[in-house]
């Protein structure tokens, strides 16, 4: 499925099965894809951080982009994971994901003890000179400790062709996403994410959807089903009633 014809709505953020043994279950891989494809969502996201891909070497990578390509088929979207801590191993993993039939990748700046627009815009040029997909900008500063600016935003997606969605994780994400649009006059896809926490107030900002993790997709695939039919109360009260689980599931030291 290309972006082309549908990237907005709900996409699942994959976790990575283990088996006793410690290795990769492939045969879980494909319950979980199978599992959003149940749920209705527009696409599954794999090696992010609820992937675990930090804990992953680089030859599990591979075979685990290619179990969910395969596994998703033409009717879920495949975003993987590509973050790294240089240009050069960024540039390598979106090579990897593109070759094994990726929809898009996604990538969240390299972590730097001093961050700077200019390291930074250089690391994403890197995947903009291999990838022939989109690239997902990924806000995380709570684990990268880069602040991207709407203003840093906007350059990446004016100057780099495929920059065409950000996903974004740095709340207040509603006002932010405000301002991001702005920057961006429209054009760029935003993303919500942090578990769904704020998806509602997202998508009433104007966000395309979310990627997460969330245990219910379904859910989310509902909420944002009755707002794309401008059915606000109804959205409204499925948010809310579920957003205490909501809130719990995204609570550190809980697992």
């Amino acid at each position: 499925m290309s972006v082309e014809q549908n990237f907005h709505g709900i996409h699942f953020m994959l976790p990575t099965p283990f088996d006793q043994n410690g290795d990769v279950d492939a045969s879980s891989i494909k319950s979980l894809v199978n599992g959003a494809r149940i749920a209705k969502c527009t696409g599954v996201v794999t090696l992010g951080v609820m992937g675990e891909a930090h804990r992953l070497t680089d030859s599990e990578r591979g075979p685990i982009i290619d179990t969910v390509v395969k596994a998703a088929g033409d009717d879920l979207t495949v975003t993987v994971g590509v973050s790294a801590e240089s240009g050069h191993s960024l540039a390598a993993r979106t090579r990897e994901a593109q070759s094994a039939g990726a929809t898009a990748v996604m990538a969240a700046p390299a972590k730097m003890t001093k961050p700077n627009s200019t390291s930074t815009f250089g690391y994403y040029e890197a995947a903009q000179e291999i990838t022939e997909i989109p690239i997902v900008i990924q806000d995380l500063p709570e684990q990268t400790g880069v602040h991207l600016h709407p203003e840093f935003i906007g350059k990446l997606h004016e100057e780099l062709p495929d920059a065409k969605y950000l996903k974004l994780e740095d709340p207040p994400t509603p006002q932010k996403i405000t301002s991001v649009i702005e920057a961006t006059a429209g054009r760029m896809g935003v993303f919500g994410g942090l578990g769904g926490a704020f998806l509602f107030e997202e998508l009433r900002r104007g966000a395309i959807g979310t990627m997460t993790g969330f245990a219910y997709p379904e859910v989310l695939v509902s909420i944002y089903n009755y707002l794309m039919k401008n059915d606000i109360e109804r959205a409204r009260n499925i948010f809310y009633s579920w957003l205490p689980l909501i809130r719990y599931e995204n609570s550190a030291g809980i697992g």
